[in-house]
């Protein structure tokens, strides 16, 4: 039986069942409360914004991290530029102390065995020995950390190459000055050596005028005497050295010249003295003859 407020509906197509619909059911339905969602699902937003917080977070300290690295990479590249210009720099100073080093141990060490009886000027052996006796600079390297370190090292090798660069130029002309001193000292002495030299050829030359059994070589030693006056007033030493051996080697030849010619006129004085005797002993024989020979005529005559 049915119910008075059951409705009842047709379809209306052929051949379809008939649906019966309860209002009752239907409000039933209204009033019943809707599904309630699970708990977790209200938390989700809470979850989203914390993993979105998260993710910022590590993009933040990754683009730090990055930064950091970037930075370091930047900073090393730089010290490794600074570094390249400084051990070009070093190897520019090296150089320099080698040479001054070079210059000191050398030519300055045997300026500095001079003494000063051996110069003209004493002060050229004061201003020698201060050169000498200045202290060089330590030795530095590249050895260092940061740019800011770079250019102060920079700085420091740009200071120790201006003090060699100096203290070459300053080494030098002190080594020059003690060794034309010296050679000045030593021109003067030897002209003064060589003068008496002269002298000596001179007088020579003018007790054995006349008197050598070689003309020649008298001759050849005055000329050689005009060279070597010559050489004398040009201050040419190596000349001078050169004619004293020649001059003392002509010296000789003349002064056995000289010897030989006393010789023979010795030996010639001696023959001459050997026949005056002989003929004074003949002439005496034969007045001893003669005053004979009158005595017997006297006493034939007696």
């Amino acid at each position: 039986m049915l119910d008075d407020r059951t409705i009842l509906y047709a379809s209306p197509e052929p051949g379809t069942q008939t649906e019966l619909i309860n209002p009752n059911e239907i409000a039933a339905m209204a009033k019943k409360p809707a599904p309630r969602k699970p708990d977790h699902e209200d938390d989700h937003p809470m979850y989203v914004r914390m993993v979105l917080g998260s993710l910022a977070v590590l993009a933040v300290f990754a683009l730090i991290v990055v930064g950091i690295m970037v930075a370091n990479q930047r900073r090393e590249q730089q010290v490794a530029l600074y570094r390249t210009q400084c051990e070009q720099a070093m190897s520019g100073l090296e150089n320099k102390r080698t040479a001054y080093t070079q210059l000191r141990e050398g030519d300055g060490a045997q300026a500095g065995t001079i003494s000063d009886i051996q110069v003209d000027d004493t002060a050229t052996i004061s201003a020698l020995d201060e050169q000498l006796s200045a202290t060089m600079p330590e030795r530095i390297t590249c050895d260092v950390a940061s740019a800011a370190q770079y250019n102060d090292r920079m700085q420091l090798i740009d200071e120790h190459s201006e003090w060699f660069e100096a203290h070459t130029a300053s080494l030098q002309s002190a080594v020059d000055g003690v060794t034309a001193s010296k050679q000045s000292k030593d021109l003067a002495d030897r002209r003064e050596t060589f003068s008496a030299t002269l002298r000596e050829v001179q007088t020579t030359l003018d007790l054995t005028r006349g008197n050598v059994a070689d003309n020649a070589t008298w001759d050849d030693l005055s000329k050689l005497l005009a060279s070597a006056q010559q050489a004398h007033d040009a201050g040419d030493m190596e000349r001078m050295e050169a004619l004293e051996r020649e001059l003392n080697a002509a010296v000789e030849r003349v002064n056995a010249s000289r010897d030989q010619k006393i010789a023979d006129d010795e030996r010639k004085a001696a023959e001459q003295q050997r026949r005056a005797a002989e003929e004074k002993a003949k002439q005496e024989q034969q007045r001893a003859e003669q005053d004979k020979q009158k005595q017997q005529g006297q006493q034939k005559k007696d």
